[in-house]
């Protein structure tokens, strides 16, 4: 299908995420219809993306990769919403969301990638961090999940800056290092799984940030100055505001 059809079909595919979801988690989550359910759905939106990507030039396999992190991400967090009908709310909002998306697919604009990267960062974070505080699985298993998460992430975030592959591929390797230490660090703290979340995104983007500076040759002092004060300051906040708990 060409550009003419791709509004269209990126609309259905908004709307189709809430349909599925909605179909077999409501009022409770039937998992053995749900998550097959959602894997076809997320194999039909691939099929689809990589066909339009190539029809219009601008395949990239990191290109293909992104909206289906932004799609695991935004249906892990649905979950850890304990109110149903914060939960449609939830689905509701990402209409708009997943609609601007995938109608921008191949899109190289710098807004709309930073954009992009901050919200799979956020999902894709938050539901690990959750998942880890309710289900008690082996912690390098978690600590595994995220180093990969972080990578894919990051690696698909700096395909269209000008380095070469191995640049990129060593930067996304030690911010996946680096985030997967601050997830380890930050488990032994006696807070929520939400304030740890945030703590982690907060790093995330701080080191995201200048990592994408540097590879656009544009990092200098006073940016680094700026992200770090800024990543300190809004962990001072979230570690002040969130009430403490004893660990068990």
């Amino acid at each position: 299908m060409g550009k003419n059809f791709h509004p269209i079909v990126s609309a259905v595919i908004s709307i189709l995420f809430i349909v599925v979801v909605q179909s077999f988690a409501a009022p409770q989550p039937v998992f053995r219809f749900l998550l097959p359910a959602f894997i076809g759905y997320l194999l039909i939106v691939t099929w689809y993306n990589y066909f339009f990507l190539r029809r219009i030039g601008h395949y990239n396999l990191w290109t293909l990769l992104r909206p289906l992190l932004f799609l695991l991400g935004w249906f892990g967090v649905y979950f850890i919403i304990p109110n149903e009908f914060w939960r449609g709310v939830y689905l509701l909002a990402g209409l708009p969301v997943i609609y601007l998306l995938e109608r921008m697919l191949g899109n190289s604009g710098e807004q709309l990638l930073f954009n992009e990267t901050l919200l799979m960062a956020f999902t894709g974070l938050f539901t690990v961090t959750a998942l880890s505080h309710y289900y008690l699985l082996p912690g390098t298993l978690y600590l595994f999940v995220i180093f990969f998460l972080t990578v894919l992430i990051v690696r698909a975030s700096y395909e269209l800056t000008p380095q070469d592959k191995a640049m990129k591929w060593i930067c996304a390797v030690c911010l996946g290092i680096v985030i997967t230490e601050v997830f380890w660090a930050s488990s032994f703290l006696p807070l929520h799984y939400s304030a740890i979340a945030l703590l982690i995104f907060n790093v995330f983007y701080c080191a995201w940030t200048l990592c994408y500076y540097f590879l656009h040759k544009h990092l200098t002092p006073r940016k680094i100055q700026f992200h770090v004060v800024l990543a300190v300051l809004f962990s001072v906040l979230i570690v002040a505001v969130t009430p403490w708990r004893i660990l068990q």
